[in-house]
């Protein structure tokens, strides 16, 4: 990229992110630039910790010193900022001491820097008896005292949060050095370290800290800086901590690059904003800050349905950083705690029992609970499936030639690609249908019978919703605020009941508040993206939620988890033990199928009127089902794909992998990886079958997901078909200026087009 282009793009990035000020001032002081990412690798999956950034292999520990240093001058250009050197303590003031039963108090100043201008405020709590006792340091001054000293630790807590931060003043301290603020919080860590080391109660090879939320940031940030603590549990960070930028972000619905750097623009350094949307090409992440801290210990705790955190990108830190650890000789020093809850589930005693086993303090062993545990070669000994690939020739164009002159030529050829559609879905298992079995016992049906109901708002949430069995809906509903999008007043003028279908599925219909008695609604299914935490909610998105959006322009709309999401995360772990010749996209694909079922017996919904309405992930599902179900009358897909055939590894998304070795989507994938042209249907094959009905694609020219010049052929190829119709305007193709995400501007669009296209 050319200076001019680099500047170029800043301008439109500007139009499309909201304005933050002081981002904007630095811009104007400082004239830089956003990187010239053509430069930089695309890595749209976890950078490897052990791949040097010119592509070099570790492969031993002196090798990992090596990449370790480059990591860290990584993290210092691109998210941190850089650290002045480590100063001498000149002083630890004692300005109190309190004797408790069983302990003391010590309050103090440690005087530090130029001039010993510095000064920091510190907190300790020591046990009786001669120790060496281990330490926990927490960035506040109690810490977890209470539990610490019951089981015999040292408490010692800082003024390096946001209730007492000592650690601002660092920036004018050392005005030659950039680093941002959770960096400066980390680096102050450094100094209660030193005064521990005056300390003779302290046990200074078992210094743990702890840290949660944006602190647990700072805490991880602090053990990949100074390798004095030996372990550290690192609670809810979120991203910039241990959650990757990559495993969230607007298409994950949580917190982004975007959001983070708007809301809280002095945690890291300013050109971190510069990479919204463009994760791909940011060269560290919250994997390398996990490894960095290898062969020490760290745990990484986190609510189960914690909006803050992600399950599923917690788990593939710890599998990127786990092979740094393995090489190092120490696996079992990594560990996950996933507790039951939303953000600020927090479990201290099971966090010290981990801290315990590692000082050597207990004999039990720690089991890391996965909820994610894919492994694609697992999965091909298991099912003992193969493919023989000369049965698949090579595809160098599209599947939609020139001979195919009629709608009846046309649905010869489409019969043949949904069945390969089936196949590549797997084996669905039988499905019973609602009522069937009854027998002689007859029955109303439950509660996924169909017919109005009574319309009702989610209830509201009691207690902790999450700790036994989380309502999703009703904890976001409750808490409101532009985080969630659930936003006045179209929040007031939405009604919504349950709904059940298929198995064991429950659901969510939405739709105008006040609606006659007698009125039959068009209706559209929400099919959400990799929402783990939250399933078809999202969090960090001040726009409208789509569920919303869409009851406004008048439609009812059926929302649901996902398979493997919010209140279904749990189905992922088993299910290819359960089904090992099946897919979780072809699960995905039934339930879509299934919600049609339900919907065509509601007293609500026109049966003729019901559509499909899926993003990123969603928008996968929902081409795949129109394509299978003709009851559905358009489909809306957002992100939705990119064609497979030309979606190698070269092309830097991750490559049709990313369905069956990333995740387990689709694993039949698997057997076409490096032999993607033999794939035997591609996506414009799929909108071909969908044909003549109605089709948006909706495809952001930044989606670091997909090749945006292929999937603007893979239209172009699939309107041929449409045109064989006469329907050549029904397939519809819109490109923003953007990235992987659905602000409102986009969805306002979207639905012009339904009003015009679906009615």
């Amino acid at each position: 990229m050319s200076p001019e282009e680099r500047r170029q793009y800043l301008e439109k990035l500007q139009q499309i992110l909201p304005d933050v000020p002081s981002f904007r001032e630095w811009l104007q002081t400082s004239g830089e630039l956003p990187p010239d990412f053509d430069a930089l690798p695309r890595i749209n999956g976890l950078p490897d910790p052990l791949r040097f950034l010119d592509g070099r292999t570790v492969r031993t520990p002196a090798e990992w010193r090596t990449r370790r240093a480059e990591i860290r001058q990584l993290f210092e250009k691109y998210d941190l900022g850089t650290f002045p050197p480590k100063p001498k303590l000149d002083r630890a003031v004692v300005l109190d001491e309190t004797p408790g039963k069983g302990y003391l108090v010590r309050n103090l100043r440690l005087e530090f820097g130029p001039e010993s201008k510095g000064a920091l405020r510190v907190q300790v709590m020591i046990p009786e008896g001669k120790g060496p006792f281990p330490v926990l340091i927490s960035p506040n001054l109690s810490g977890w005292s209470p539990s610490l000293l019951r089981r015999g630790y040292i408490s010692a807590g800082y003024a390096g949060n946001d209730g007492m931060d000592d650690a601002a003043a660092l920036a004018q301290l050392y005005p030659a050095y950039g680093f941002a603020l959770l960096p400066r919080r980390a680096w102050a860590a450094g100094l209660v370290l030193d005064y521990l080391e005056t300390l003779p109660q302290a046990d200074m090879k078992h210094v743990g800290m702890f840290g949660y939320s944006r602190d647990g940031k700072m805490a991880a940030i602090a053990a990949a800086m100074d390798e004095r603590i030996a372990a550290v549990i690192a609670g809810s960070t979120g991203v910039g901590g241990v959650l990757p930028w990559r495993s969230a972000g607007e298409r994950g619905f949580g917190e982004s690059i975007e959001s983070t750097t708007r809301s809280f623009p002095t945690w890291f350094v300013r050109r971190l904003r510069f990479f919204a949307g463009r994760e791909d090409r940011l060269p560290v992440d919250g994997n390398l800050l996990v490894a960095m801290t290898a062969p020490r210990s760290m745990l990484m705790e986190y609510g189960l349905n914690d909006e803050v955190s992600n399950s599923w990108g917690d788990e593939q830190a710890y599998y990127s950083a786990l092979k740094v650890y393995k090489l190092l000789g120490h696996p079992e020093r990594l560990g996950i705690l996933r507790v039951p809850g939303f953000h600020g589930a927090n479990d201290q005693e099971a966090c010290l029992d981990w801290l315990d086993i590692q000082f050597g303090r207990s004999i039990r062993v720690w089991t890391n609970q996965l909820l994610f545990p894919w492994d694609y070669d697992q999965w091909r000994a298991n099912s003992k499936e193969s493919v023989d690939l000369r049965a698949y020739p090579r595809h160098d164009g599209s599947e939609i030639p020139g001979s195919i002159a009629s709608p009846a030529d046309w649905e010869k050829k489409a019969a043949v690609l949904r069945k390969s559609v089936e196949w590549m879905l797997g084996d669905e298992p039988p499905l019973m249908p609602p009522g069937a079995g009854r027998g002689a016992f007859g029955g109303r049906g439950g509660r996924g019978a169909p017919g109005r109901g009574a319309p009702a708002t989610p209830t509201a949430a009691r207690g902790n919703p999450g700790q036994t069995t989380p309502d999703l809906v009703a904890w976001v509903i409750q808490r409101g605020g532009s985080s969630f999008g659930w936003l006045e007043p179209q929040k007031s003028k939405t009604a919504s009941r349950p709904v059940s279908f298929g198995f064991n599925v429950r659901g969510d219909l939405y739709y105008p508040a006040g609606t006659p008695e007698n009125t039959r609604l068009p209706t559209v299914i929400w099919l959400h993206g990799n929402s783990y935490p939250l399933g078809y909610m999202w969090v960090y998105h001040n726009d409208l939620h789509p569920i919303l959006a869409l009851v406004r322009a008048g439609y009812a709309v059926l929302a649901y988890d996902q398979s493997g999401f919010g209140s279904r995360m749990s189905e992922s772990g088993p299910f290819y033990d359960r089904y090992p010749h099946w897919s979780q996209m072809g699960r995905m694909v039934e339930d879509a199928r299934a919600a049609v079922d339900a919907l065509q017996k509601d007293s609500m919904v026109d049966p003729e009127h019901i559509y499909l309405f899926g993003y990123s992930l969603g928008g996968t599902v929902g081409l795949y089902t129109a394509a299978l179900d003709s009851r559905v009358k358009g489909v809306v897909s957002i992100c939705g794909f990119t064609p497979m055939r030309t979606d190698t590894a070269a092309k830097g998304t991750g490559g049709v992998a990313r369905y069956s070795h990333e995740r387990g989507l689709i694993p039949r994938l698997g057997f076409f990886a490096g032999h993607e042209s033999q794939i035997p249907y591609d996506f414009d094959d799929v909108l071909g079958i969908i044909a003549p009905r109605p089709a948006l694609v909706v495809q952001p020219q930044l989606d670091r997901d997909a090749t945006p010049a292929d999937v603007r052929s893979a239209v172009e190829q699939a309107r041929k078909v449409y045109t064989l119709y006469g329907a050549g305007a029904r397939l519809g193709m819109e490109e923003p200026w953007d990235y992987n995400r659905l602000p409102e501007r986009t969805q306002d669009e979207i639905v012009k087009w339904m009003q015009a296209n679906f009615n």
